[in-house]
């Protein structure tokens, strides 16, 4: 059974990059991540679909906010976010529905794009977090929450075709700066790589 989970992780196409930070509209949900998903997906749905607001969506954002392993399932909390097209300004009474808005913060993230159901989704945040992030001399940053970014509209796009990037928070990585004291000056790169 590990030997295949091995293999799964070794073959995951990765990258290593910045994401900005970005203001969002964001409905909340507790309880499992499959149970609090639905029901903040739902909850922001609704909300846009009563201010006609649905074609203003330029990316959807899922934020786990807390461990599975170290939080009890009725406390955990997930966030469907979606940022809007600039202009587009906001009712003043969104908090009234359970809408909020936030800016998401930026960081560092090990980003693997899957192509499929949602539903893989968790597997695949093991296998970035537990297999591929040590393997490469990174860590986690557990103060920053992982993070899924939809890049189609699951309401016009057929499952087996949805595109999600799988995004694992981790500490940016020290590049080595020249020492003038020894004359050097070249940048020392650090050695990531794209697995493959």
């Amino acid at each position: 059974m590990r030997r295949g989970w091995d293999e799964r992780v070794r073959l995951l196409r990765v990258t290593y990059r910045y994401i900005r930070p970005v203001t969002v509209m964001y409905a909340r949900g507790f309880g499992s991540y499959a149970e609090a998903s639905e029901h903040a997906w739902r909850k922001l749905n609704q909300w846009l679909a009563s201010h006609n607001a649905r074609r203003q969506v330029t990316r959807a954002f899922g934020m786990f906010r807390d461990n599975p392993e170290t939080t009890p399932a009725d406390l955990m909390r997930y966030e469907a976010c979606v940022q809007m097209s600039p202009g587009w300004v906001a009712d003043q009474d969104a908090g009234a529905d359970g809408i909020g808005r936030q800016v998401l913060g930026g960081g560092t993230y090990a980003v693997h794009t899957h192509v499929g159901p949602y539903e893989a989704v968790g597997e695949l945040f093991s296998q970035l977090h537990r297999g591929f992030v040590p393997r490469q001399g990174l860590t986690v940053d557990y103060d920053r929450a992982f993070m899924a970014i939809h890049l189609n509209d699951p309401m016009t796009t057929r499952v087996m075709h949805r595109r999600t990037e799988i995004c694992v928070p981790v500490l940016p990585l020290p590049i080595a700066m020249p020492d003038e004291r020894d004359g050097g000056d070249e940048l020392a790169p650090p050695n990531l790589r794209a697995v493959g």
